[in-house]
């Protein structure tokens, strides 16, 4: 009960200061506001540890549009996940399975190699089977994936934790009723996906089904895999899985070491992220480094294979959706401006902020209109704190239309989506990211759907040839890009090789005109940083 009166008391505290001191005459003193009350969400996540780090990681993702404040309070919350030691691991062994992880296994580490917000894992071995030779070197080695008590105490259905995470959701509620915006709607969505991500037997399934979807994909076979699920060992609290040994994504120095293209490495993982998006419909929504791992292909040690782990965060797009998503970004590349805007509209934008949410969807600069459509003020305009953010708040709600429209998928495909691009970031933007993605939403739209109809008995004959006509106008567009995304790796390479600075690669360019478009056209500040692993 200790986190849903400490969360009570929070609430109410921040919402009299909020009212109370962020009014016009206060300008001056509302960066302190806002410092206050991050220090104290930020004191409340890691005193209740648990289910509440994850909280405070979720709102440290989304503090790129938040205010400063925020942002500096909550730069450190992903190293706040210690490991909890070894008794209370063998407590939660034996109340999953009944017997000691001793009996289970014929080695299991006392230590944890990884700990996050929710679980720890142990490297452990399997037991032989009876009358089987014993083990190779390096054989039957597993990753034990264990669920933190505190967590377990947090989901439990009862009362008590129900009103735990009701509390949560009253928070936001009350925060909508009391500055008039639309925010409640993402409490639903996270606290529904955070129940999902606590049992462990949840994220064995969805590990296999992504193992049974790339194998059903002919160009991703053998680039990408996903640990064996071990289900002897695996239920709510605990999951088995073998285990590999692999870098992460955008560990640079090991992958040289092993020799592994840099380009092919990222370029596997973008293309497998993008399956999920516009194929599968099936999409991992945490691809931070630590969950996309990379190890010379068995069979090739000279090509990177992908191995995909920690699949707790998961959405299934709704068919219609996807099918939309795919036309969305098939529109933005053949200026198809009426279907942005008809989608745009029926996920609940308003059609003048069209501009920024294409420019969002792309993560590139992408204007659909000439002229500005209001925004932050001109240059050499100067606005107080108070009537900068309030300014801030009428573009939110003036931009979220709708927001019952607004598909709840897109509050974790966007942060998908940039998370990505911080990778290949990371990496020196060695990937032509919007071009991949792009390709992968066609091979969506031809995917097998009777939402998406191609032939021209479906389509008519008008219909039939702007289609094709639109592809044309498509393939050109991406050979632009490509262009593009050539001429800047060259500009890259040229001004490392003279060695005036570090070379800027093409999504730096990318998310530097983001960023300054946000901030003139939208009034946002973007912390680029927020997403980088």
């Amino acid at each position: 009960m200790r986190g849903s009166y400490s969360q009570e008391e929070l609430g109410l505290t921040m919402a009299v200061d909020y009212k109370l001191n962020f009014q016009p005459d206060k300008s001056d003193t509302i960066d302190a506001l806002h410092e206050r009350a991050a220090k104290r969400i930020h004191a409340l996540c890691v005193d209740n540890g648990g289910l509440y780090i994850k909280l405070g990681q979720s709102l440290a993702i989304q503090a790129a549009i938040l205010p400063k404040p925020y942002r500096d309070a909550f730069a450190n919350i992903f190293d706040k996940a210690p490991a909890i030691p070894f008794d209370q691991v063998e407590k939660v062994f034996m109340h999953e399975f009944g017997v000691h992880p001793d009996v289970a296994f014929d080695e299991f580490a006392r230590e944890p190699i990884a700990s996050a917000s929710i679980a720890q894992v142990h490297k452990a071995r399997l037991k032989r089977p009876a009358g089987q030779p014993e083990w190779k070197d390096g054989e039957g080695y597993v990753a034990v994936k264990v669920r933190k008590p505190a967590v377990s105490k947090q989901v439990e259905w009862s009362v008590f934790i129900l009103w735990d995470l009701f509390a949560y959701r009253m928070l936001l509620w009350s925060y909508e009723k009391l500055f008039d915006l639309p925010i409640s709607f993402v409490s639903k969505e996270v606290t529904k996906q955070m129940r999902k991500e606590t049992n462990l037997f949840n994220e064995a399934t969805n590990a296999e089904k992504t193992a049974r979807f790339l194998a059903g994909e002919p160009s991703l076979v053998n680039k990408a895999m996903v640990p064996r699920v071990e289900w002897t060992w695996t239920g709510e609290s605990v999951m088995t899985a073998e285990y590999i040994s692999a870098c992460k994504l955008t560990d640079k120095a090991e992958l040289r070491r092993q020799n592994l293209s840099l380009r092919q490495t990222m370029d596997a993982a973008t293309n497998v992220f993008a399956a999920m998006v516009f194929k599968f419909g099936f999409v991992h929504c945490d691809p931070h480094p630590g969950n996309i791992l990379v190890r010379p292909h068995p069979e090739n040690p000279k090509r990177p294979q992908i191995v995909l782990i920690d699949h707790g965060l998961y959405i299934e797009l709704a068919e219609q959706f996807r099918i939309d998503y795919c036309r969305l970004w098939k529109s933005l590349f053949v200026a198809d401006i009426s279907t942005i805007e008809e989608i745009a509209q029926t996920w609940g934008i308003a059609k003048q902020n069209s501009d920024m949410f294409a420019s969002m969807t792309l993560l590139r600069p992408h204007k659909l209109h000439h002229a500005k459509l209001g925004g932050a003020p001109r240059e050499g305009t100067k606005q107080s704190t108070y009537d900068a953010q309030v300014g801030l708040k009428a573009r939110l709600k003036d931009m979220l239309e709708n927001e019952q429209l607004i598909p709840r998928e897109l509050i974790f495909l966007t942060r998908t989506m940039r998370m990505m691009q911080a990778n290949n970031q990371a990496l020196g933007s060695v990937t032509n990211r919007i071009n991949c993605l792009a390709h992968w939403a066609i091979a969506g739209l031809k995917a097998p759907s009777p939402l998406a109809p191609t032939s021209m008995k479906k389509l008519g004959a008008v219909g039939y040839v702007k289609t094709n006509l639109h592809n044309l106008l498509f393939r050109v567009s991406l050979m632009v890009v490509d262009v593009l995304f050539t001429l800047s790796q060259v500009r890259q390479w040229l001004l490392e090789w003279i060695g005036t600075t570090r070379g800027e690669g093409f999504e730096d360019v990318l998310q530097r005109q983001v960023t300054e478009m946000a901030r003139t056209e939208f009034g946002v500040e973007l912390d680029e940083s927020s997403f980088a692993g």
